[in-house]
């Protein structure tokens, strides 16, 4: 069964190592994503990614959403620390979000999938919320035949032509794939 990283760990998803993030920006720069958009970070956790995210949406809203509420409020804090008015949290159920049906513009899953014990329900769940010719970023770890210390365990890392099979399932359209940064790759879809 998958694990879901506890509230005590926060510190380190906020401040990762190299081997375990990749630069905002590059998700950034990789998404059709418009500062006046309305986004989601689902699976936010901290806020790691949702604080640039929210920074750059400076003409728009982000929702940080997660299944901890312990999460949303370090991520809060944060949102606090750095100024962010265009932010709210959204504390859901793994594969219910409650935010309206096509509410968003896009939607980022970065290192959710693989935490989620239903997968593919959480990302149906997703692709109801996207306004038609929404958008989604999924980013995930690159599968490994052998255990890291980084990361999640080889055997819930859920490789690019899994996700790429699931979003095809759902309807959505891959506009890119490619790898970002040393440990992860990313999908980004359009409804």
């Amino acid at each position: 069964m998958p694990t879901k990283t506890p509230v005590a760990e926060a510190e380190r998803l906020i401040k990762p190592k190299l081997e375990e993030s990749y630069d905002p920006q590059s998700l950034i720069a990789l998404a059709p994503i418009h500062t006046d958009q309305t986004v989601a970070d689902v699976g936010s956790g901290p806020g790691w990614l949702s604080v640039p995210l929210a920074k750059y949406l400076y003409g728009g809203k982000l929702y940080a959403v997660d299944i901890q509420e312990g999460m949303l409020e370090k991520f809060s804090e944060r949102a606090e620390q750095f100024r962010l008015h265009n932010v709210e949290t959204v504390l859901s159920k793994e594969s219910t979000i409650p935010l309206d049906a096509e509410s968003l513009d896009g939607l980022v899953l970065s290192g959710t999938l693989n935490e989620a014990t239903r997968a593919k329900s959480l990302f149906k769940e997703c692709v109801r919320l996207l306004k038609p010719a929404g958008w989604l970023a999924v980013v995930e770890w690159l599968p490994s035949e052998t255990e890291s210390e980084f990361g999640p365990p080889a055997k819930q890392r859920i490789s690019m032509d899994s996700v790429v099979e699931m979003g095809a399932g759902l309807g959505l359209s891959r506009v890119r794939s490619r790898h970002i940064g040393p440990s992860h790759y990313v999908v980004i879809f359009k409804k």
